[in-house]
């Protein structure tokens, strides 16, 4: 195997050396079968991230694992290939590359510290503004805002400075290999693109979300759909940067050594090994009031989420006869053999109050068997979603004024 030289992200990110190699072991089996296929299909994936990087870098744009769309990059590749303007392939990437759904999701996760109840709540809030915003087409509010994050986030992680302005002294942060986005040629290059520096005023067009000019004011024609997309890509850079790779502040140590003897323990027991065995086992945790029990079979991130507290969080319920029945078979995303895989089934919720009144509603309900928990070295199994905790609490409201 080798051409491939470290120093690219195929060379040394692990997931991608191993994906290549199945790459080329399926080339060489016979050419009607499906590992041949599927290998040909997939020969040009894990060399990906460094084409994309190598031809979009300097135009603002980075290939991040969990937010970008394959197709979308590669006929972006495509398209320089045929000679197309850079200003009209930013405007497809704009359009086509981002998905925008994971990207608030794992946002609101690293930076807010958590979906319903996080723990930077005014963090949090603004990531929420930031993505009301873009979908309102509001670029004016949307760019500045997630350079804010950015930046502020940056703050956080290291304890005092910027990951704009002190760049040069934060070389360790970006020499791990185990993240994409993360990688020293990606989000640092990328980081070096969006801080340069102008001299004056001017009310030239933007198609860069550069950071000194616009949030120190010199540089305010950026509300544009592709300024805007370009700096959602950064915030979903820093965000897998971060999951992936960010150094863990020394108060985090104790929570995190908590959660995973909490979680090893529990899921060891339970184990999970299907959406509906999870859901059965956490009906039976709802029935016997076991709050350690529900809290370990709800994908919380096992390392970010202060498991402690969300124990607190569902004993809340204890007041309540909670039913929780699948109405028909699970839908799976995904096989066995990935990283993480995902399923849903129309479900009703029940809740019986204390004064005799049934409450009911069907709900979409979700489950995940995440990476999150194989990166953190605990067992792969099924999880039930976060966004139940969410729909019960609606419906107890809908019945509070009953």
């Amino acid at each position: 195997m080798s051409d491939r030289k470290s120093g690219t992200i195929e060379g040394d990110n692990a997931g991608l050396r191993a994906m290549a190699a199945q790459v080329s072991l399926g080339a060489l089996l016979p050419s009607g079968s499906e590992p041949h296929q599927l290998a040909h299909a997939t020969r040009d994936l894990p060399s990906l991230p460094d084409r994309f990087n190598t031809e979009f870098l300097g135009h603002g744009w980075v290939y991040v694992e969990f937010a970008c769309g394959y197709e979308p990059a590669e006929h972006a590749l495509s398209m320089r290939r045929d000679g197309a303007l850079q200003v009209d392939i930013d405007a497809y990437l704009a359009e086509a590359l981002l998905g925008m759904d994971p990207i608030k999701w794992q946002t609101l996760k690293i930076l807010g510290g958590g979906m319903v109840e996080p723990d930077y709540p005014v963090r949090a809030s603004i990531v929420e503004r930031v993505f009301e915003a873009y979908e309102a087409e509001d670029y004016l509010v949307v760019v500045p805002l997630a350079l804010m994050l950015v930046d502020g986030f940056g703050v956080s992680v290291t304890g005092s400075k910027s990951m704009f302005a002190d760049l040069e002294t934060l070389d360790e942060l970006f020499q791990s290999s185990e993240s994409v986005a993360g990688h020293p040629s990606a989000l640092k290059e990328l980081l070096r693109h969006l801080r340069t520096g102008q001299r004056g005023y001017s009310e030239q067009p933007l198609t860069m979300p550069l950071r000194n000019g616009i949030l120190h004011g010199t540089r305010l024609n950026f509300a544009n759909r592709v300024t805007a997309a370009k700096a959602m890509n950064l915030l979903a850079a820093v965000v897998e940067w971060a999951r992936d790779v960010a150094p863990e502040p020394k108060n985090e140590i104790a929570k995190r050594d908590w959660n995973r003897k909490f979680l090893s323990g529990n899921l060891a027991r339970l184990n999970p090994t299907s959406p509906q065995q999870a859901l059965e086992l956490f009906q039976s945790a709802l029935s016997a009031r076991r709050a350690t029990d529900m809290v370990a079979l709800i994908n919380y991130h096992p390392v970010l989420t202060l498991l402690s507290e969300k124990i607190k969080e569902w004993r809340e319920f204890g007041d309540y006869e909670i039913e929780i029945k699948a109405l028909a078979p699970w839908e799976l995303f995904g096989h066995d053999r990935d990283t993480e895989q995902h399923a849903r089934c129309s479900a009703r919720l029940s809740i019986t109050l204390p004064d005799g009144r049934t409450l009911t509603n069907d709900h979409v309900l979700r489950a995940t068997r995440s990476i999150e928990l194989s990166r953190a070295q605990l067992p792969s199994v099924w999880q039930i979603d976060l966004g139940l905790l969410g729909a019960l609490r609606r419906l107890l409201d809908s019945g509070s004024g009953a």
